[in-house]
């Protein structure tokens, strides 16, 4: 046997393992494939068109960020604390860890501090003071319902007593069930009118049932901003200003605007292309070594006939002289 031949049947026998395990593995995917493309169709469409925008999508390629899509809430947004304590506080009532009553002033408390922050900014200083308010009003709370009981308070105390008020850990599931309807409401709404789409030069705001607009990005006009201390730790949310050719126009309550989303808005607009950076960094500007035969080929060939002319001038003033002498 020949050496060619040799060589032909070692890469058959090479080849024939990897064509098997193809044909194994085609054969049992595509059936899979058949049964699950509706599924991964239905998910695929679910999250481009709408999951997307809660959680804020980064589209990048290989080199760099090119869109970024997210919404922006009411401040509604601040109530999600609310779902997940009353289902805490419905676990230790439930539980006997603590009773209800106390439970019910601490879900109070709750809706308190979520109502002010609403209402307030709190950075470091305020946010101290807030929990220096809180820690003094349930040790007064301990101190008057267990050591006053002198309190001119009592009486009052009384007569709540014998109204046989009481609250069982199925309000704080309840209470659950009201704020998750409230905050799913306020996801909708802002998936319908607050859905918010960023390129390098435009910013793009789709409505339902309304033609999406498009606004330029004016000299990089876009910044964000954090607030306070409670909008970076809920949802690290912040804020996000655009400007437009009327002024600045502010998108409240972007998740994630103070983490992973702000910085990829940061790393989009500083972008900047191959070719810049190399010019850059050599330092050398091209537009010095321009000529103007490098844009009229024809005043070069002209230039150069003219060169000739002269050379033949000057080669015959030279013989003339030399003639002379």
């Amino acid at each position: 046997m020949s050496t060619v031949t040799k060589s032909a049947v070692t890469k058959g026998s090479q080849k024939s393992p990897g064509m098997f395990f193809q044909v194994v593995k085609a054969a049992i995917l595509t059936p899979l494939a058949v049964i699950f493309w509706p599924v991964a169709k239905v998910w695929n469409g679910f999250y481009t068109h709408f999951l997307s925008y809660l959680i804020g999508r980064v589209v990048r390629d290989r080199d760099r960020i090119y869109r970024i899509r997210f919404v922006w809430y009411g401040d509604s947004i601040y109530l999600h604390p609310m779902i997940w304590g009353s289902l805490a506080l419905f676990g230790l009532t439930a539980g006997g860890v603590i009773t209800a009553g106390w439970a019910l002033l601490v879900w109070f408390v709750a809706l308190f501090v979520c109502y002010i922050t609403i209402l307030y900014n709190f950075d470091i200083i305020r946010c101290s003071i807030l929990a220096t308010g809180i820690v003094a009003f349930f040790g007064l709370a301990h101190f008057a319902t267990v050591e006053l009981a002198w309190n001119p308070l009592t009486a009052v105390a009384e007569h709540v007593r014998l109204l046989d008020a009481s609250v069982s850990p199925g309000f704080f599931v309840a209470a659950a069930y009201v704020f998750a309807a409230l905050i799913s409401a306020e996801v909708v709404w802002a998936w319908l009118f607050h859905r918010v789409e960023i390129d390098e030069s435009y910013v793009y705001e789709h409505q339902f049932m309304k033609t999406s607009t498009r606004e330029p990005i004016f000299a990089r006009g876009l910044k964000r901003e954090t607030r306070d201390i409670l909008e970076l730790i809920l949802l690290g949310a912040g804020d996000i200003q655009h400007r437009t050719r009327k002024g600045y126009r502010c998108f409240k309550n972007v998740p994630f605007a103070s983490l992973w989303l702000g910085t990829a808005i940061d790393s989009l607009l500083d972008f900047r292309r191959k070719g810049e950076i190399a010019l850059q960094k050599d330092g050398h500007d091209d537009a010095a070594d321009v000529r103007v035969s490098d844009a009229n080929p024809e005043l070069a060939d002209e230039l150069e006939g003219d060169d000739d002319m002269d050379d033949d001038i000057d080669s015959g003033d030279d013989d003339g002289a030399d003639d002379m002498l």
